[in-house]
């Protein structure tokens, strides 16, 4: 059974390239804004989700908050997208607990590796731990 990934950005753009890159190995969901993508991980509960930080009704700061308070979300990695660049930005993030970052414009090996080694390192250990 492939890893479920929920995908979520206000652009489709993004959202497309992503699927793109991800559906032969992920079962991918997408989601356009944080309040639909945190009702579809409620309700789907995914193994990794790949949020935009900007996007309208509910960014992807107060969705991460959200799913990182509640039990059955709080063990499913988030990676974030965001089109801000530099070091600052991504320390940050990743502080904050978003298990990777991933910068518009996007560089698809790049994407590729952080999701292989985002579900590599997290995904499997829950299943294994859980």
């Amino acid at each position: 059974m492939l890893p479920k990934v929920l995908l979520i950005d206000d652009d489709h753009d993004p959202l497309d390239i992503l699927e793109l890159l991800l559906f032969k190995d992920y079962n991918i969901l997408t989601a356009m804004n944080g309040f639909e993508g945190l009702k579809k991980a409620q309700d789907e509960l995914p193994d990794l989700i790949i949020t935009d930080i900007m996007m309208p009704i509910m960014d992807g700061i107060r969705l991460f908050n959200q799913l990182k308070r509640a039990d059955e979300t709080r063990h499913i990695p988030i990676i974030a997208i965001t089109s801000f660049k530099g070091s600052n930005t991504d320390k940050s993030l990743l502080s904050m607990g978003f298990k990777g970052v991933i910068s518009k414009p996007l560089d698809k090996n790049k994407v590729a590796q952080i999701v292989k080694n985002t579900v590599k390192n997290f995904v499997n250990t829950e299943k294994e731990n859980g």
